[in-house]
């Protein structure tokens, strides 16, 4: 039988011990630095904003956007609040980066490239916000509700596969590297 120490040191409790670290310290980073002035949030509202009106504006449909809103020309406009811009979600993915084993350099190249590509998701979320407003209005709220279901979630969830599968970490949770005596 394991002993206490055995699970303590173990590589998933080890795990879980950085996850609350790191997601504990998000989240004191997040409320008393960068919520303050809102200088992230901001930023990326407004970016993801200006790249969808532009993507928009490249495939042909006419375009009005300032800041945080988005339109159609001569059609209701959508906000991106700072709530909806992605960022709580950046911090979950990068959480789970940080803390899962692997070598450095495999973690920034999932780290950034990941981040990346979310900001991506969250630019093409805002363009189909922007096209569900214009074509078929009664079903925004549904479409806002399991939009990020649709859209992050499943890339998430491949992207952290992807890491546990490439990062180098034989053992992690098959206990492989514990007697069983």
């Amino acid at each position: 039988m394991k002993s206490i120490t055995e699970y303590i040191r173990s590589p998933l409790t080890i795990f879980f011990i950085k996850v609350g670290l790191i997601y504990g310290g998000w989240e004191v980073l997040y409320q008393y630095v960068l919520l303050p002035d809102f200088w992230l949030d901001t930023w990326l509202s407004h970016a993801g904003v200006s790249l969808a009106a532009g993507s928009l504006s490249f495939l042909g449909w006419d375009i009005e956007s300032t800041a945080r809103f988005v339109c159609v020309v001569g059609n209701r406009g959508i906000e991106v609040q700072n709530g909806c811009n992605g960022l709580d979600l950046l911090g979950l993915y990068a959480g789970f980066i940080i803390a899962y084993p692997g070598s450095m350099n495999k973690r920034l190249y999932f780290l950034f490239g990941g981040l990346f590509f979310l900001f991506l998701a969250n630019v093409f979320r805002i363009t189909t916000f922007v096209l569900t407003n214009y074509y078929v209005p009664q079903y925004i709220d549904v479409y806002h509700e399991y939009s990020s279901f649709i859209i992050f979630y499943p890339i998430v969830l491949t992207l952290w596969y992807l890491w546990t599968e490439n990062s180098d970490q034989q053992s992690f949770l098959s206990g492989a590297g514990f007697s069983s005596a």
